[in-house]
């Protein structure tokens, strides 16, 4: 018997060494494109689709289907595959198979893809492109670009200042018309393109340029005082690209959408203006100063600093993406704080960890705390008392006034929760908690933020994290301003020459950094300070106009040479880009000495066509080099209807994940999938080398008791 089962262990191990597997039928998810280019063609073919299967269907958002014949049109009008991607890959399918017409940037796939081709809706897109640089009394030209995926006729009217255009047009790929007029005021230009296709139209307003352009966010006075300077004043919403030669803040970080302050460093850097103003949620109680640490020309000066503690949920639940975005949003945090701001994090799930004390944001203190909050791994219950007291009992020693704790979960606590709302009333602490989901437990979290005196957030999704951290920093790390009587002294300089400064009635005390130049003054603090980064201008006023000089006869004419002094940059070099039928022409216009185009490794001339006018036609994308200068060339940005060889974009995508591509027929119904067989092989021999083992001991202990034989 032994000897059998050893023979059983070796023939096992045999089998394992060779790696058998067995098929079964796979998991297959379905990528059905509902936007608006392909939903046509995914209809006609969704009936062929097998009922088995996994079904999404995508547009701008993502939605699964019931069955292939579903029809879902609130997706949205563009096309988000990256998206669709993350989805599926949560089903974790054995293949996905992806049906669409393939009018978007090709896209890796993460796993093996099959490729579906159905042919694009006809349709042409009617876009309208401003004039490179508008001037009154100039006669400027609209472009009109119609853009098609397939062949198609159109119908094509413009109207506008210098009456109708009309014309008939086969439109393949894309097509350019200009329509011209003399521009002496602010104009408006429609276009409309029909056809059996159905209709698209599009407007667009052009005014004069000589005014300058300010975007005005948040300062109505300022808003006002720029209009009578003859500024021509947008008060937003903020949105991209950023039209404007000036922008004026007086609005917080957190009041703009999210990627606005690096839009604003980008638009600083290529030659725009910047200017701040401190009204109640402006320069440092907006968090600006954070927000553009390398551009902004004023510091806080005696600043207080405030400490706040951070606990966190890092319970199982927790596990994946939300904590991942929990911890970039606790980064950030960290980012926002000043040198003399503390800050800690008590981790808690079944048991509470310091993860480090209340410590000094500086530089080192930022490193160290974002080295050890990318450390962090979640597991186990969610247990908050024993966490929220050591965040207590840490915040005792900090030497500042205003002490805060944020708590943030996504489950139910689970120990007694009176003890917690008890010591949150006796503490003195700011408490404030952070809802993460529909799971959290809301009502408790809302009447804990009430006993602590601090704010309730509730995030429906973990994306909102980083930016709920970001508020309640923003409201734990805020300067205050000083309201009295404040006198102004002027530095030489020529937008300061000719005025007389009254005092000032609100003041946020503040340094210049050294990079700046100060233009007013009241006695240590800086008022005024402007300086230039990149090829633009920026400058921060450390008073509210609203509160301020509202009296000053002398306000409007002092702060519109301000604008145009800022605006100046943006004037002397302005780069735009316009789809054409052979690439893309780039227009730079101000004072250039010999500019030129650098697109992939090769440089091409820019040739002057007017008056501090060059224009160059490339490919791709690139940078304008002009002595010292480099300026990026941003390409158009791709409509839905952009022509793109579709079938080209998904069979590349196909092949290159190791799938298949398929053009008018629909993919095998269910694919095999390989069931590996090594694993339970090996368990099998483990098994059978035990029990023969045990038969030898048993065996052995037998002939023992016997004893030797008579």
């Amino acid at each position: 018997m032994p000897l059998l089962l050893r023979l059983g262990v070796l023939l096992l191990l045999l089998l394992a060494l060779l790696d058998p597997k067995l098929s079964r039928p796979g998991r297959v998810a379905y990528l059905l494109d509902f936007s608006p280019s392909a939903r046509e063609g995914v209809f006609a073919l969704a009936p062929r689709l097998p009922r088995e299967g996994v079904y999404l269907a995508f547009a701008e958002g993502v939605a699964r289907l019931p069955a292939p014949t579903a029809r879902r049109l609130d997706l949205g009008e563009g096309t988000d595959l990256r998206r669709a991607f993350q989805e599926a890959l949560k089903l974790r399918p054995d293949r996905v198979v992806l049906v669409s017409d393939g009018l978007f940037p090709p896209l890796p796939a993460p796993f093996p893809l099959d490729a579906v081709y159905v042919p694009p809706r006809p349709w042409v897109a009617v876009r309208l492109l401003p004039p490179p640089y508008p001037l009154y009394g100039e006669t400027v030209g609209v472009r009109v670009v119609l853009e098609a995926p397939v062949a198609a006729e159109a119908r094509v009217r413009v109207e506008g200042p210098a009456g109708v255009l009309e014309r008939r047009l086969r439109v393949e790929g894309t097509r350019a018309l200009t329509y011209a007029f003399p521009l002496t005021e602010r104009a408006e230009v429609r276009a409309v393109a029909e056809g059996a296709w159905g209709r698209s139209e599009a407007r667009l307003e052009v005014a004069p340029l000589d005014r300058g352009r300010a975007l005005v966010l948040g300062d109505e006075a300022l808003a006002r005082i720029l209009e009578v300077q003859g500024f021509q004043v947008d008060r937003g919403p903020f949105r991209l690209p950023l039209e404007a030669d000036l922008v004026a803040l007086g609005v917080g970080v957190l009041d703009l959408p999210e990627g606005a302050p690096e839009a604003l460093r980008d638009f600083l850097r290529q030659g725009g203006g910047l200017l701040f103003t401190a009204t109640p949620k402006g320069l440092f109680l907006g968090g600006w100063d954070r927000a553009l640490p390398e551009d902004f020309p004023l510091r806080p000066l005696g600043r207080k600093g405030a400490a706040l503690v951070l606990v966190l949920d890092v319970s199982g639940s927790m596990e994946g993406e939300k904590l991942a975005l929990a911890l970039s949003g606790a980064v950030e945090l960290v980012r926002s704080a000043a040198s003399e701001d503390w800050v800690g994090v008590v981790l808690f799930s079944s048991s509470p960890r310091v993860l480090f004390p209340p410590r000094p944001m500086t530089e080192q203190g930022k490193k160290e705390a974002e080295s050890l909050l990318l450390s962090v791994r979640a597991g186990g219950g969610t247990v908050l008392g024993p966490a929220f007291r050591e965040a207590v009992r840490l915040l005792e020693g900090v030497p500042v006034a205003r002490k805060g704790v944020l708590v943030l979960t996504d489950g139910l606590i689970a120990d007694a929760k009176e003890p917690i709302l008890e010591l949150a009333r006796a503490s003195g602490l700011e408490v404030s908690a952070l809802a993460l989901g529909e799971d959290a437990d809301r009502g408790f979290l809302e009447e804990l933020a009430r006993a602590g005196g601090g704010r309730f957030y509730f995030a429906a999704r973990p994306e909102e994290l980083p930016r709920l951290f970001l508020r309640e920093g923003q409201e734990v790390f805020q300067g205050e301003g000083l309201r009295g009587r404040f006198p102004v002294e002027a530095r030489p300089h020529p937008l300061t020459e000719g005025f007389r400064f009254p005092p000032l009635s609100f003041l946020l005390p503040a340094r210049a950094e050294p990079w700046a130049e100060v233009l007013l003054s009241s006695g240590e603090r800086a008022v005024l300070a402007l300086g230039e980064r990149g090829a633009g201008r920026v400058a921060a006023l450390a008073t509210d106009l609203a509160l301020s000089w509202g009296d000053w006869e002398a306000l409007a004419p002092f702060l519109g040479g301000l604008a145009r002094h800022l605006l100046g940059g943006r004037k002397a070099l302005a780069l735009y880009a316009y789809p054409e039928e052979e690439g893309i022409r780039a227009v730079a216009l101000g004072a250039l000495e010999a500019p030129r185009l650098l697109v992939g490794g090769e440089e091409v001339p820019m040739v002057p066509t007017g008056p501090g006018r060059f224009e160059g036609v490339v490919r791709g994308e690139g940078v304008l080099l002009d002595g010292a200068r480099r300026i990026p060339l941003a390409l158009p940005l791709p409509g839905e209807w952009t022509p793109r060889d579709g079938r080209a974009v998904l069979k590349a995508m196909a092949e290159g994940s190791g799938g298949r591509f398929f053009e008018g027929e629909v993919p095998p119904r269910t694919p095999q999938a390989a069931f590996p067989l090594r694993p339970y092989l090996l368990v099998l021999a483990l098994l059978l080398f035990l029990l023969e083992r045990y038969l030898a001991f048993k065996v052995a202990g037998v002939t023992e008791g016997a004893g030797p034989l008579p």
